[in-house]
């Protein structure tokens, strides 16, 4: 049964984990106001939108995308697709050629072992990113599911007197902190000045009033504490996170596109064959707009 309608829309919550699903909608038409709105009061509401048989041009996706706000830059040619700087191919596939990109290739093995962990996208900016939308265009037979973990029903089940012991706390993310973990080796001095490590509430509240951890890969320490001592509390609240109702699993299918919040849901790639299927996902990214907010 609909939680929200529209004329001809429906936003439906999923009946088990987290997240809604859209229905009665073509994402290739304009929206109307009515129905932006009402799409726009189930991701607020739900923080994971399913919308699925969709059949999206890249300049499309990113129209309805630009509807939610600025969009991020993605300034390496070989990422972008179609020449659209805003929107990132999340693939195995070769841009120019076509091909199945070898698995050893260096940015490409970094690329799937950072995204195999459960991640935030853009954590380690300083502002981080409001949303994302991944749209699926080739998608593997087996394998190559997408997790996704909502840190704000994590937040919720934890005793009031933990979470008044976290509302303190500072977490520092840092791109590199993923490279550490998977062992890979550190990205040019240049590059790492770019995109320095950023200093974020490790709980944050909504101007909604609902509160997130704000964790994922990108977590590499917590001011006052040992990195080992981060690490442990980091890592239990990942696993707080992971449990069946905070979490759901899409099994993509050509069509589908998935918006989730990007303050409050980590999200991690599951495995699939490298060597021998083809995967390609379009991402776009609404930028963030002012730092997140403290408790109280």
């Amino acid at each position: 049964m609909a939680d929200l309608t529209s004329p001809g829309i429906s936003v439906s919550r999923r009946e088990d984990g987290i997240g809604a699903e859209v229905s009665g909608v073509n994402l290739s038409l304009p929206l109307s106001s009515e129905a932006f709105a009402a799409i726009n009061e189930g991701f607020e509401r739900y923080r994971l939108l399913v919308f699925c048989k969709q059949d999206l041009s890249v300049k499309q996706q990113v129209e309805f995308s630009e509807r939610f706000g600025r969009l991020e830059k993605f300034p390496d040619p070989k990422d972008q697709a179609e020449g659209y700087e805003t929107v990132l191919r999340v693939s195995n596939i070769e841009r120019e050629s076509g091909n199945i990109k070898p698995v050893d290739d260096p940015g490409h093995k970094s690329f799937t072992l950072g995204t195999s962990s459960w991640h935030i996208d853009s954590s380690f900016r300083t502002l981080p990113s409001r949303a994302s939308m991944l749209y699926g265009k080739e998608i593997p037979a087996a394998g190559g599911d997408t997790m996704f973990a909502d840190t704000t029903r994590a937040y919720d089940a934890l005793p009031e007197n933990q979470r008044a012991e976290l509302h303190g706390m500072t977490v520092i993310h840092d791109f590199e902190e993923t490279r550490r973990r998977h062992n890979l080796p550190p990205r040019s001095a240049e590059v790492q000045a770019a995109t320095p490590s950023a200093r974020h509430p490790l709980v944050t509240e909504r101007e909604n009033g609902r509160r997130a951890l704000f964790i994922g890969s990108h977590a590499a320490g917590i001011d006052g504490l040992t990195y080992d001592e981060a690490r442990a509390l980091i890592d239990e609240l990942e696993a707080l996170a992971n449990a069946p109702d905070c979490t759901y699993r899409h099994k993509w299918h050509s069509g589908d596109l998935v918006m989730f919040d990007n303050i409050c849901v980590m999200h991690q790639a599951l495995p699939y064959d490298l060597v021998n299927t083809r995967r390609l996902l379009h991402r776009t990214t609404v930028a963030g707009e002012k730092p997140l907010a403290r408790v109280g």
